[in-house]
């Protein structure tokens, strides 16, 4: 089957990226490095499924000692007393031991079974944890340019507010009037209005990412603009195609899919005979002529048992483990495409990211210079008029915006592709 899905995604794909890199060396931030060492160790969807595995683990060791029989020791006592007579102290100690027998085998296809579902929680463990260290990244990288927007928010307040005051002094002097003054004062306001709404984003952002740390809410601290550090990630570097094999959720798919086989040998063993061995010995001062110390006591039985008919119970279990089955089959092949379909998503969004930078910042060169000209033409010259210097300001804005939204895309696909190739996170 590997084989198989192997040569679809070589079809479709080709050769894939990868890193090889640990935590550290993929996210190189200090800050935001620290910050996911954190949540790895406090989050509360990550301790969930270390639980999970906890579980599974106690469930497979009961299925491993399945082949082992059962004992039981239930010491029982009397005290009898006549009249006139002495008090008659009888004891028993009885010791029962139960040994099955699965002629077909089921206690190994249960093993077998357990073990898989162990294999798929541990592997299930490491995809939560993928997820939550992309998930952190995502929010730091969103909360930097967050950051950034709101500086360069408030230095265009600052500007416009210049401005605003520059045309104020012109409308005095006659070179301008209130309609001037008016729509200056209202693209002012606008931005001011804007860099409340980034605020409040901000926070929110601040809130969400101290929820995957299980932090109560509040400011964290991290990296400036001019500090970041982005994903040490190179997104060109091939890999084998079976890297997608190791992916933790495709290996739990996996996983799922072979405890589901095994459930289906263990509903169809359940048709066969099961042998059952029952022993019985104890110590006791109560039998014929047997007096104290105590002598011991020892009876074996055996039996077979052959199923004839359980209501169709049997039957039914059958048919449900084999739909089961199928289901878990389906579940392994849409893992399988989905993790093709992430790859080709995240390879995409990098390019197209790295494609568009280099146009953005000729953007935002030429916007500042024409908003630069366009306030000295106002100040010195008539060519220019007040709407020209307002859509010159807001152009460069926008631009400057722009490009930090460019910035966080780029990391995003990195985090996307970092997602879509991890094989798991080192505990």
């Amino acid at each position: 089957m590997k084989t198989l899905f192997s040569f679809i995604f070589v079809m479709l794909l080709g050769a894939l990226p990868v890193s090889g890199q640990s935590l550290q060396q993929l996210f190189p931030d200090a800050a935001l490095s620290a910050m996911i060492n954190e949540a790895l160790a406090a989050n509360s969807d990550v301790r969930t499924a270390r639980l999970n595995v906890v579980q599974a683990q106690a469930q497979l060791s009961s299925a491993k000692l399945a082949y082992l029989p059962a004992i039981a020791l239930a010491p029982q006592g009397t005290l009898s007393k006549y009249q006139h007579q002495s008090a008659t102290k009888d004891y028993s100690l009885p010791l029962t031991m139960s040994w099955e027998v699965n002629l077909a085998g089921g206690f190994t296809h249960e093993k077998n079974a357990q073990k898989a579902q162990w294999m798929s929680a541990e592997s299930q463990l490491q995809y939560a944890q993928v997820q939550l260290v992309a998930a952190v990244a995502n929010a730091y990288y969103t909360l930097v340019m967050l950051d950034r927007q709101l500086a360069i928010t408030k230095e265009s307040v600052k500007n416009q507010q210049a401005n605003l005051d520059a045309i104020r002094a012109l409308k005095e002097v006659g070179d301008q009037n209130e309609l001037a003054v008016s729509q200056a004062q209202a693209s002012l306001q606008s931005t001011i209005a804007s860099e409340s709404d980034l605020q409040l984003q901000v926070e929110k952002a601040e809130n969400s990412l101290c929820l995957l740390l299980n932090r109560q809410p509040g400011s964290l601290q991290r990296s400036s603009w001019g500090d970041v550090k982005g994903i040490s990630l190179n997104a060109s570097l091939p890999v084998d195609i079976q890297q997608l094999a190791q992916r933790p959720d495709v290996l739990a798919a996996e996983y799922q899919l072979r405890a589901a086989f095994s459930n289906v040998k263990v509903a169809r063993s359940a048709f066969y005979p099961s042998l059952s061995i029952s022993a019985n010995a104890g110590w006791t001062n109560n039998v014929g002529q047997i007096v104290n110390p105590a002598q011991f006591l020892l009876n074996a039985v055996g039996s077979l048992t052959q199923p004839l008919f359980q209501k169709g119970k049997l039957r039914a279990n059958l048919k449900v483990a084999k739909a089961q089955r199928e289901q878990a089959q389906i579940a392994f092949e849409k893992a399988l495409l989905t993790a093709g379909g992430e790859v080709k998503d995240a390879l995409a969004e990098c390019q197209q990211s790295l494609a568009k930078q280099q146009a953005r910042q000729t953007q935002v060169d030429t916007s500042r210079k024409a908003y630069e000209t366009s306030i000295d033409l106002m100040t010195y010259s008539s060519d220019v008029t007040y709407l020209d210097v307002l859509t010159a300001q807001s152009s460069y804005l926008n631009a400057q915006l722009e490009q930090t939204a460019d910035w966080l895309q780029y990391q995003q696909g990195l985090i996307n592709l970092y997602k879509a190739t991890c094989s798991g996170v080192e505990n």
